[in-house]
């Protein structure tokens, strides 16, 4: 299991990397909904959902125990944009640090991070009671960075 966890890891991270430029390819608005259509914080996490999310179906496809399998997923799913976020700026704003490589190195931690979680809560099952709730969650998640892409609000996160 610790193998597939790992390869999926590999194959999501490069996926990241590749969706990064998907838009500048082919700027398609279907495309944008998947691919950051620009430099903000907040078009960057979805080099984190979409990879991860279809990392979660890949690993949780046949699982005898769907909400046990899924619940780990799911909470991974709405902690690594806390994490990313919160070290983010707190790299920036009260540190003052800001370099590419750094930005590049905490998206690569922050998925191993979820991929970490994801294994670690899947393996206990301890959350499976929660997992209706999260697929809520992650849903709403999912919906807010496809209407703030479209819609983008007059805020700090949201400019490039």
């Amino acid at each position: 299991m610790k193998k597939r966890f790992a390869l999926a890891f590999a194959l999501t991270a490069l996926i990241g990397t590749g969706l990064h430029f998907a838009y500048s390819l082919c700027p398609v608005a279907f495309v944008g909904l998947f691919a950051p259509v620009n430099e903000s914080v907040w078009e960057h996490l979805k080099l984190l959902y979409w990879p991860f999310l279809m990392a979660g179906f890949v690993l949780c496809f046949r699982a005898a125990d769907a909400p046990r399998a899924w619940s780990g997923f799911l909470l991974a799913q709405l902690v690594m944009p806390a994490a990313l976020l919160g070290t983010y700026y707190t790299l920036r704003a009260g540190f003052g640090v800001h370099a590419l490589w750094l930005d590049i190195a905490l998206y690569y931690f922050v998925l191993a991070l979820g991929f970490w979680l994801a294994y670690r809560l899947h393996r206990s099952g301890k959350l499976a009671f929660l997992a209706g709730v999260l697929v809520i969650l992650v849903g709403l998640y999912g919906a807010a960075l496809v209407l703030f892409t479209m819609a983008p609000p007059e805020l700090p996160i949201f400019a490039p």
